[in-house]
């Protein structure tokens, strides 16, 4: 997910339309705000809230967005896939086999004392 993110982040600053389209949406974003700063605004008669501005610009902002970053996102998902492919591929785990140090856990799981719960403290079963 990190690697993604990174190469997400990256992919987007060097893509001028990415750059210059968020831009604009944040001065959407801006221009939304100010109009509805005072709880609500009128346009051609119709009376909106900021709640509802806000809603309507949240649904805007994602079909842009997809729009927009789409080949972004495809890029990046591809490019950490193959990254993260060949790390699983080449990576030694022989070292997280070794059970020497392994404990066994024994005892009983009382949290409390009106908790009788099947699974905290299970039955003893005997031997038929």
């Amino acid at each position: 997910m990190i690697l993604t993110a990174v190469f997400f982040v990256l992919t987007l600053v060097v893509s001028p339309s990415a750059i210059i389209g968020i831009a604009l949406l944040g001065f959407a974003w801006g221009a939304m705000i100010k109009s509805t700063q005072g709880g609500s605004v009128t346009v051609k008669g119709v009376t909106i809230t900021q709640k509802q501005a806000s809603i309507g610009m949240s649904a805007l902002s994602a079909v842009f967005l997809f729009y927009l970053l789409s080949h972004i996102f495809w890029w990046t998902l591809g490019t950490s896939g193959i990254f993260t492919t060949a790390h699983a591929v080449t990576r030694d785990a022989s070292m997280h086999k070794d059970e020497g140090d392994k404990i066994e856990m024994t005892g009983d799981l009382t949290i409390n004392a009106e908790e009788d719960a099947a699974f905290l403290n299970p039955a003893e079963v005997s031997p038929v």
